[in-house]
């Protein structure tokens, strides 16, 4: 069955989307924090394609939120993570700056 547009605009978005909550999430918060921020950010992803896809009724809905939240975990844990850029966008917009690795000095 193949995916509709709406699914693959979310697709597409929750590709880009784990940099924009990255700017959002703390390196201090626990991990069912930055879960359900990611959660949220893909049902708003996944209700605003399929809004704007005309397809905002029953299962499209539902299958656009789900294609949102496959994709911004996929993405998040194969390259986003791995690269060190999401990580590093989290350090750099935390209260208190950037922290380094190894502190200054030391």
């Amino acid at each position: 069955m193949p995916l509709s547009n709406a699914e693959l605009w979310a697709a597409a978005l929750g590709y880009v989307l784990p940099l924009a909550i990255a700017f959002v999430n703390q390196p201090r918060w626990v991990s069912w924090v930055k879960g359900t921020l990611m959660l949220v950010v893909a049902t708003g992803d996944g209700l605003g394609t399929a809004y704007f896809g005309d397809q905002f009724h029953g299962k499209p809905i539902v299958t656009c939120v789900l294609t949102a939240a496959i994709a911004i975990g996929v993405a998040y844990h194969t390259v986003w993570k791995p690269s060190g850029i999401a990580p590093a966008l989290e350090r750099a917009t935390s209260p208190g700056g950037p922290r380094h690795a190894v502190e200054p000095g030391a």
